[in-house]
């Protein structure tokens, strides 16, 4: 059996102990394929930079193939169980099971701080006090108690919107809101029980990380577990791990009783389902169900779909886009017309979904799972996506400030023409071919003309007349320097001056970035990751944040994205001050930005002893627009 067999017979048999319909089950394992296909090059793009320039806590998962398969499982069966209740062909025992599944989705979607307070604090009646407790033996990580009651209030709100109907919600004497329980909780200990088994990530089954002798006066939490002392260890491992002891009932048992909590079989706060029909259940509750396997036929039938669709969205070239969340159209692009969209998505988003219409069919081009923040709630994304023949697009996901009590985003996109940017990219090939026969002392006197200018400026920064002066005398220089050298090329090689003596002097743009790491300490009211510029000669100011990591000088580096070289370099840079806290002013000569083209700051400071030490990256799209 091949990997990715395995992997469906998997898929098959979780989409069957949620909807224990084998044609049903085969639609749900054929659309969670269908989107994890479209998921997993945008994902391994985030994973690049993660492994390599996260150094501290994340705070969201960032799934394996199979965890993501699993996890779009949950997500496609929705549908599915929705369209079931409407027709009350239901049980209590499918609202229990469907409960408790998207109560898994939604929180391993966002972190193991989320889950920790899905599961404890609604799943579980566990205190506020406890479940705070829990969590930071688990990670040493310590956050308020507002933090918590906010997450727990913003999880009942997204279950109320999934079972408003079957839900009550009361308050108990202390005045904390909580859905009214169920007086047979011990009924459903067992099921339970087989749900979180059935929900434990794939990517961890038979690797409990959690000692079966682990007490807090005994023994400590696993490395592995805590992060501690592992940093060479992909921080996601980390995090799993904690989803993995959180939701695994053997797992989660051990935890509890190193914490010395009462177990969680007699703390189950199961709501009381409002419906008719609470008796009627197809299979008692602890016994194990067999797992079903694909026939010949129907796998057969998978893969046929799943290459099918593969073959439409190579070939496809539409013109109107459909953008989705949770299911939910939220906007519609035409592309022949319009170059961009924009809407707002609140705290507890999950899939973000682009569909067009081809072949008079509906095909998914892209899917993006939207990522979370610890205390911070959504954190930013920038994902590029490419249509044949056509046009790229950047997605993005813009955080509103994270001090607001309902947390929510703006999602653009934009849509780049791969005309624009092939003919960006003759310009500036043409331009590196013309430095090519220039004699050395023509080009050494053209460096040093750029090498004063770009030191002056930026020792000079409040002398700004004479920055963009001194930007002017490069290029003039330049000119002259193509100027006299032009009999040297051949005419099909010779390139036009971007300056000349009727033009304007060069504006500074000021662009405030996203620290690559702002999933771990939060932004303060991020800036839009997609720094636009025009097609003439410019400065372009990005402003660093550096957070309470203040140290006497700091180097900048800017590097195309996935790349080592490096374009543009500054040493004995200084913090600078502004009401949102310090910054780092690194300016770029927007001769170095090609258009529709990612690029990363590698941001470090300078120790006492004048060694260099890691302290952020800063990536960015760039898009260039025509004056």
């Amino acid at each position: 059996m091949t990997e990715q067999d395995h992997l469906l017979e998997k898929g098959f048999g979780l989409a069957c102990f949620m909807f224990p319909d084998r044609p049903t089950a085969i639609s749900i394992l054929i659309s969670a394929m269908n989107k994890l296909a479209t998921q997993r090059g945008q994902e391994n793009k985030r994973n690049y930079w993660r492994d390599k320039y996260l150094k501290r806590w994340i705070t969201r998962v960032n799934r394996d193939e199979s965890d993501t398969l699993q996890w779009l499982i949950y997500f496609e069966a929705d549908y599915y169980e929705k369209q079931q209740e409407q027709a009350g062909e239901h049980t209590a025992k499918d609202l229990v099971v469907r409960y408790i599944k998207n109560l898994v989705r939604m929180t391993t979607a966002m972190s193991s701080f989320h889950v920790n307070i899905g599961l404890h604090r609604i799943l579980h009646s566990y205190t506020t006090a406890e479940v705070q407790q829990a969590y930071e033996f688990m990670t040493e990580r310590y956050l308020g108690a507002d933090e918590y009651r906010r997450a727990k209030s913003m999880l009942m709100a997204k279950l109320e919107e999934r079972f408003g109907k079957y839900l009550r919600t009361v308050k108990t004497a202390h005045g904390e809101a909580r859905f009214e329980s169920s007086a047979n909780q011990e009924r459903w200990a067992g099921l339970v029980r087989d749900c979180l088994t059935a929900f434990t990530p794939w990517s961890t089954l038979g690797d409990c990380v959690i000692p079966a002798n682990l007490g807090l006066g005994n023994g400590h939490l696993s490395r592995l577990l805590s992060g501690e002392g592992h940093e060479n260890l992909k921080q996601d491992k980390i995090e799993i791990n904690r989803c993995h002891a959180l939701i695994d009932p053997e797992c989660h048992g051990r935890l509890i009783k190193a914490l010395g909590f009462d177990p969680p079989e007699t703390k189950l706060a199961l709501p009381r389902f409002l419906m008719e029909n609470t008796d009627k259940t197809d299979h008692q509750p602890g016994q194990p169900l067999p797992i079903p396997r694909l026939t010949r036929e129907e796998m057969t039938i998978v893969r046929d779909s799943l290459s099918a669709q593969a073959a439409l969205r190579q070939s496809a070239s539409p013109s109107v886009l459909r953008v989705l969340v949770d299911h939910e159209e939220r906007a519609r692009i035409d592309l022949d017309y319009e170059d961009q969209l924009r809407f707002e998505i609140q705290e507890g988003a999950e899939l973000i979904e682009i569909w067009a219409r081809d072949q008079d069919k509906d095909l998914l081009l892209a899917t993006q799972l939207i990522g979370y923040t610890e205390g911070q709630g959504l954190a930013p994304a920038n994902f590029t996506i490419s249509i044949k023949g056509r046009k790229k697009l950047v997605l993005s996901i813009t955080p509103s400030a994270a001090t607001a009590e309902v947390r929510s985003a703006t999602v653009m996109l934009s849509c780049l023409s791969d005309a624009h940017s092939v003919a960006w990219g003759k310009d500036t090939n043409s331009f590196w071919r013309w430095l090519g026969p220039v004699p050395k002392f023509a080009l050494a006197s053209t460096a040093l003309v750029a090498v004063g200018w770009y030191v002056g400026s930026h020792m000079y920064r409040q002398e700004l007349f004479a920055q963009r002066a001194a930007y002017d005398r490069a290029n003039r220089e330049l000119s002259r320097e193509r100027a006299a050298h032009a009999s040297l090329m051949a005419p099909s090689e010779t390139v036009a001056s971007a300056e000349n003596g009727n033009q304007k002097q060069a504006a500074t743009l000021s662009y405030t970035l996203l620290g690559d790491d702002s999933i771990v300490r939060g932004p303060g009211g991020p800036e839009q990751p997609t720094v636009v510029v025009p097609d003439r000669a410019t400065l372009v100011d990005l402003k660093l944040p550096i957070g309470n990591d203040v140290y006497p000088f700091y180097r900048a580096v800017l590097k195309p994205f996935l790349e080592e070289k490096e374009i543009l370099s500054e040493n004995l840079l200084r913090a600078q001050p502004t009401a949102a806290g310090p910054v780092i002013l690194f300016t770029v000569p927007s001769i170095f930005l090609a258009h529709n083209k990612d690029y990363m700051v590698d941001l470090k400071y300078v120790t006492p002893k004048g060694k260099l030490g890691e302290l952020n990256s800063f990536t960015f799209h760039v898009s260039r627009k025509k004056p």
